[in-house]
């Protein structure tokens, strides 16, 4: 990794946990019914190879606010880590913005399940709606922006 993916990647992942432990903003990042504004950086993942572990990295930052720490930081870091990868995968394209949507809502899902003793299903779908209201609206809208403005952000067009 170059140097410059480096700091990238680094950006990604202070960005990430700042809007998730931003005052405000933190009441709402945690537990079954969750807006977590930050996952819509996971657009990033579709131009940027460094977004994929910068956004991996900035969610077990994020999730050191968790009520379930000790879990919640290396399994959210591994959801974070294969939706990113997936999303890379997809590339900047409207149908990855659900990837995130379906890995959270069944992983977020089991892990409540497992140390809350919540509903499973209920889970899956309290977490896909979250996660859902924040891709489709602010994850689209900056997939949108980002594509026309790559250079804006620092990512250079596809080669032809």
């Amino acid at each position: 990794m170059s140097s410059r993916s480096l700091v990238r990647a680094a950006v990604y992942a202070a960005l990430y946990a700042a809007l998730t432990l931003a005052p405000g903003l933190n009441a709402l990042a945690y537990g079954q019914v969750q807006f977590r504004v930050a996952e819509a950086l996971l657009v990033f993942a579709c131009f940027d190879p460094a977004a994929v572990l910068g956004l991996a990295v900035g969610t077990a930052a994020g999730n050191l606010g968790s009520p379930m720490m000790p879990v919640d930081v290396p399994v959210g870091a591994a959801l974070t880590l294969v939706s990113a990868v997936l999303m890379h995968a997809v590339g900047p394209h409207v149908p990855a913005l659900a990837v995130p949507v379906a890995v959270n809502a069944f992983g977020v899902a089991g892990m409540l399940a497992l140390i809350l003793g919540l509903p499973y299903w209920a889970s899956v779908v309290w977490v896909g709606i979250g996660e859902a209201a924040v891709l489709w609206t602010l994850g689209l809208v900056l997939l949108l922006v980002v594509r026309r403005n790559r250079e804006l952000f620092g990512l250079p067009r596809p080669a032809s």
